[in-house]
Order: structure tokens, then C-alpha cells, then sequence
């Protein structure tokens, strides 16, 4: 896409035509060459979406838009009465080969701008130009070198560290947010028990709430699997509550009145809505598509089905499973529904999780303390199953997942920031030769 602006007016234009970039300056005054801004497509393909150019002439603006409600509104209402067609194609969604283009606009010039780079959006910023956020997505204006590590975040249950007060759970995520960076920390997951009981004035939730709202604010993304302790299943003091037990285990509306559907900066998609007992989140990382799901408890049939169809729809994606339980303390895998749930983590295995080549990971808390098992899909890809729990109450033990896409690596441990400390209990290993999906 060639960028040429009009010293007069401040007017972009953007286009993928070489001749059309060369004719405007020479004939409309776009003298002002910015080079390329990024690269779209000139016809369709899959995952693309045209973007419309439309022009207003009283205000002496071109105007692209991947919004056909947009683009009919502003033609309709906005003075944009010339429909200058499609200008070029690109996508809505990320992609690890595609780069975020935000939109700017300037109310004294009555301009947009496009940006793609932190230093093109910094200086817009600085030049009086408002962040109207991310419009589309497409490849960057010359080829970017790829960081193919990254490290994501397990968070094991955290039932013990909420009940009194909320130091431990608070230090780990301020933790989180100060080696952000350091660590390159791309997702943070969490495998259910966050509270132990809920009580009238809910105040356990408020501790958990409280302490992500450290993620919310830095703008890291996370997923949270649902446990036993975190529905109505479990009454204080951690007795079962009275009632239909398996009814109380989904009766899960305290957790998602703290926890709601917009937390999740990463949400690709849920199964119930307004509910994020099972959901899916992406990101992009090291160059390659990740998808982390999470599961349900003891899951239902349904949610095991819904749970297959993001499988099967995301092919090109490396998929990490989170649920509250699925091994034993032994690292096997779990045979029972608990007693009140529904399906065992055998069945939620055999006939959804081992079935999809794009499975990598597979991480649970419940029982024991930590436990690995690799296991081969029955298409041959290789399921990394890691159980991590502790229950801790003095400290916050916190799972740290190195990956290199380039080395075909990862490495794991499991760090306690409040006390500097490494767990020295086999939870701290390296696998090679992993086969990422690409």
C-alpha cells in the first residue's frame, strides 16, 4: 500500500497502484511520499475482506473502511457521498503473519491517518492525532524479524491464599506485570479453585477480582477453568452445599458476576453465553497461532461437542487445554466425574482432546502437588499433560512456560515469587523436538 499525502490539506491516500501513487502526486498534489504502509492484497482471497474507499469532497477526504455498516453510514450521512469502490483487501482477524493497522483522525484537519508501527502511532499522538484503535489487519511494509520466544503463565489453585487475605495472590500478579517484559509474558492462565467458598458478602472473590485487575490495567490477557470450589458446589468451610450437587456445580453465577465475558481481552468465543465457564482465547506468539480453551470441571456432553468444534475450526492454531481436573496426583489421567460432575476426564480425553493434531498442551490443579505426561494423539501429535496444584498458603507458586518456536523447545518451572524461590520437586524440566503447528 503506497502512502502519499497532500501537503495542502493533510489528505492521505493509500493505494496499491505504483501508477495511480506517481499520477496523484504529479496531478493532485500528493507530493508528500510516505513510502509503503503496509501490504494488502489487490483481489480476494481466503480470510480476506474488502475495504472500501470512499471519498467526501467537501472535506477533501479519502477514506478507507473494512466496515460495510461503516462505510454505508458515512456514505449515507457523513458527506462521503463518492463510493470509490474497493481499495484493497485485508483481514479481520489477527494472524502471526500480520501486523495490527490502527486508525487515526485529526478534528482540525478532518484527516485519518493509518499506522502500523510504535513509532508511527507515537508520533501521530504527539501531533494531536486521536487513536481510533485497530480496523484491520495486514502484513508489514517490509519483513519482520520474529521473536520466537515467549513465555506463558500457569497459575495453579489459589483457594488457600484468598481465605484470610489477599498478599500472596496480590504479589504474584503485581510479579506478573513487572517481569512482564523481562519474561516476555504473552498469556496468563489460571486451572480453577481461585477461591475456596463463597459467602454472602463474597469477599474471596473480591481478593481474586482485585488481584487481576493488576492484568487488566498492564493489558495482559488470561483464561480462567472454573473448579469445584469456584461454584456454588462448595459451601464455606469447603463442606458441599445442600441441594442437587451437580446442579450446584454449574450453578457458577457469583464467578461470572466477578469474572464477566469482558474481562477477557483474548476472547475468541464461549459456549453459553455471557458465561466463561468454557471459552476460547488467541493470541499470536513466536511467530505461531495459539488458542487457549478452557473447560469446564467434570464437563457436559455439550460442552465437550462445543469444545470439538473450535478444534476443528482452528487447525492452524496451537491449542492449550486449561481445566480444573484431569490427572491424578500419579500424573495418569482421571477416570472419575468426581461424583457429581458429568463426564470423566477419560471420556473429555478420548473424545474431543486426543482427537485434534493442533493439541500441544493440556495443564490441571485439584489434587497433588505436580505431574507430567506426554501422550501421542491418534494423529501422532505429541499432548504435554502438566498437573500443577500445591494449595499452598505461605507462598504463590506460579508455572512459568518458556517456548521456542525456533528451537522446537519448552521449558518449565514452577517459581514462587513471594519467597525467590524454585520448586525442586521434578516440576522443573526441558522438552525437545516439539512439533509446533505452523
Amino acid at each position: 500500500m503506497y502512502h502519499r499525502i497532500r501537503t495542502s490539506s493533510g489528505d492521505s491516500l493509500y493505494t496499491t497502484n505504483a501508477n495511480e501513487a506517481a499520477n496523484a502526486a504529479t496531478t493532485y498534489g500528493y507530493t508528500d511520499d510516505r513510502g509503503v504502509a503496509f501490504r494488502a492484497a489487490s483481489a480476494t482471497g481466503t480470510g480476506l475482506s474488502p475495504v472500501y474507499r470512499i471519498y467526501s469532497p467537501s472535506r477533501g477526504e479519502h477514506f478507507w473502511t473494512i466496515d460495510a455498516t461503516e462505510k454505508q453510514d458515512l456514505v449515507s450521512t457523513g458527506g462521503f457521498t463518492t463510493d470509490e469502490g474497493i481499495g484493497f483487501y485485508a483481514s479481520k482477524t489477527a494472524d502471526a503473519c500480520l501486523v495490527p493497522v490502527y486508525r487515526f483522525s485529526n478534528t482540525t484537519l478532518k484527516k485519518h491517518r493509518f499506522a502500523t508501527t510504535q513509532a508511527e502511532r507515537d508520533s501521530l499522538r504527539a501531533a494531536g492525532w486521536a487513536d481510533e484503535g485497530i480496523k484491520l489487519y495486514a502484513a508489514p511494509s517490509s519483513p519482520q524479524p520474529v521473536d520466537t520466544k515467549f513465555t506463558f503463565v500457569v497459575i495453579p489453585d489459589t483457594q488457600n491464599e484468598v481465605v484470610s487475605n489477599s498478599t500472596l495472590i496480590d504479589h504474584r500478579m503485581q510479579w506478573l506485570v513487572d517481569n512482564r517484559s523481562a519474561l516476555d509474558i504473552r498469556f496468563v492462565t489460571q486451572t480453577g479453585d481461585m477461591q475456596n467458598w463463597d459467602t454472602p458478602d463474597h469477599i474471596q472473590y473480591e481478593r481474586a477480582s482485585n488481584a487481576l485487575e493488576k492484568l487488566d490495567a498492564a493489558g495482559i490477557p488470561y483464561a480462567l477453568a472454573i473448579g469445584n470450589h469456584d461454584s456454588a458446589a462448595t459451601c464455606p468451610g469447603g463442606s458441599a452445599c445442600p441441594g442437587n450437587v451437580n446442579a450446584n456445580l454449574r450453578n457458577t453465577t457469583t464467578f461470572n458476576t466477578y469474572f464477566p465475558v469482558t474481562r477477557f481481552q483474548a476472547l475468541a468465543g464461549v459456549y453459553e453465553t455471557g458465561k466463561c465457564d468454557n471459552a476460547y482465547h488467541t493470541f499470536t506468539a513466536g511467530g505461531l497461532n495459539w488458542l487457549v480453551l478452557n473447560l469446564e470441571l467434570w464437563a457436559r456432553t455439550g460442552a465437550v461437542e462445543w469444545a470439538k468444534t473450535v478444534l476443528a475450526q482452528h487447525p492452524r492454531h496451537n491449542v492449550i487445554v486449561i481445566t480444573h481436573s484431569h490427572q491424578t496426583s500419579s500424573g495418569a489421567i482421571e477416570q472419575s466425574n468426581g461424583g457429581y460432575g458429568n463426564n470423566s476426564p477419560q471420556y473429555v480425553f478420548d473424545n474431543a482432546l486426543k482427537q485434534y493434531a493442533n493439541v500441544r498442551f493440556i495443564f490441571s490443579g485439584h489434587v497433588g502437588t505436580s505431574a507430567y505426561r506426554k501422550t501421542t494423539g491418534i494423529q501422532g501429535n505429541e499432548i504435554h499433560q502438566i498437573l500443577t496444584t500445591y494449595h499452598d498458603s505461605s507462598t504463590n507458586p506460579t508455572r512459568l512456560i518458556e517456548v521456542d518456536t525456533a528451537a522446537n523447545t519448552f521449558s518449565t518451572r514452577v517459581y514462587s515469587p513471594y519467597t525467590n524461590a524454585e520448586k525442586q520437586d521434578g516440576s522443573k524440566f526441558s522438552v525437545s523436538n516439539v512439533s509446533w503447528v505452523r
